[in-house]
């Protein structure tokens, strides 16, 4: 997850006119993924199905 919002930024970023708020919605995004990338280390069954299910759902 974290890759695909570093692809997204330097696609954006590489336009000649970046959406500034898609910038920040894709960094807030990324910082998102590792937050919780990090919790899941520590992360029970139950949080690590619940993390699990919300980005299966962005997959759709």
């Amino acid at each position: 997850m974290v890759n695909w919002y570093n692809t997204q930024l330097l696609e954006e970023r590489r336009v000649p006119v970046p959406n500034e708020d898609r910038v920040e919605e894709l960094k807030a995004g990324r910082e998102a993924a590792l937050a919780d990338g990090a919790q899941l280390a520590t992360a029970d069954p139950q949080e690590a199905g619940r993390i699990a299910a919300v980005y299966a759902a962005r997959l759709k």
